[in-house]
């Protein structure tokens, strides 16, 4: 069988809210546990920046 899932990755996708949304955005500097927003200040449909989920993705790598 493959490798074990980690347990900060399998918490993660158990929440109700996107995982990314536990770091601060690079893109819009949103808060942790807050939606992104667009540079007017809107919330952003998509829920969050691309590059806010590539440094999730990557912290939770490493």
């Amino acid at each position: 069988m493959g490798r074990p899932m980690p347990a900060a990755l399998r918490d993660a996708l158990q929440r109700k809210q996107p995982p990314e949304w536990q770091i601060t955005c690079p893109g819009c500097g949103a808060k942790p546990n807050s939606q992104c927003r667009a540079a007017r200040g809107r919330l952003l449909d998509a829920g969050s920046h691309p590059s806010r989920l590539d440094a999730w993705l990557v912290q939770t790598a490493a």
